[in-house]
């Protein structure tokens, strides 16, 4: 027979173990609350962090896109003002070549047909008709004068291009 009191302490032994695995039961089942718990609000966290992103991202292309719209707007306006420079230029140069003829014309017209053929002045030395002299100058002023008129006009619309593309891209950026 077992005596009464070792099965008096194995009975309460064995009621403290039930009671103890039940206490270590409880508390792991809260455990696991409180750790799915905090694994859906990461969960969450996460998917809120993916949309903003997400929607950076799309800010970004968005305002990537409006920056490459500008900039061909501008390259185009540019092409547009270079070629009516050049058509301007030519369309300068027609008219430098028209003039010149009509003071090669007037030249002739004035030159005195009594000279004798070398041109020589009461002094003995060697001279050119004036008209011919002028029509001359005439030439080099108007090719110097389209030259510098093609580099300024090149010059001033890719200075401006620039300009306006950096102004593009350095406007101000709406807020969200």
């Amino acid at each position: 027979m077992i005596y009464r009191p070792v099965a008096y302490a194995l009975g309460a032994a064995c009621i403290g173990l039930v009671v103890l695995s039940g206490m270590l039961l409880w508390e792991l089942r809260g455990t696991e609350t409180t750790l799915a718990r905090e694994r859906a609000e990461r969960a969450q966290e996460r998917e809120k962090l993916v949309a903003e992103a997400l929607a950076a991202s799309e800010a970004a292309r968005v305002l990537e896109a409006r920056w490459r719209a500008q900039h061909t707007e501008v390259q185009t306006d540019a092409q547009n003002r270079i070629r009516a420079a050049s058509a301007d230029a030519a369309r300068a140069r027609s008219a430098a070549d028209s003039l010149q003829r009509r003071a090669e014309i007037i030249a002739a017209q004035c030159a005195n047909p009594q000279r004798d053929s070398a041109g020589s002045a009461p002094g003995g030395t060697a001279t050119q008709d004036p008209g011919v002299v002028l029509t001359q100058l005439l030439r080099g002023v108007a090719q110097a004068a389209g030259e510098l008129a093609a580099v300024a006009d090149a010059r001033g619309t890719a200075g401006s291009a620039c300009e306006r593309a950096y102004d593009a891209i350095a406007a101000p950026q709406p807020q969200r």
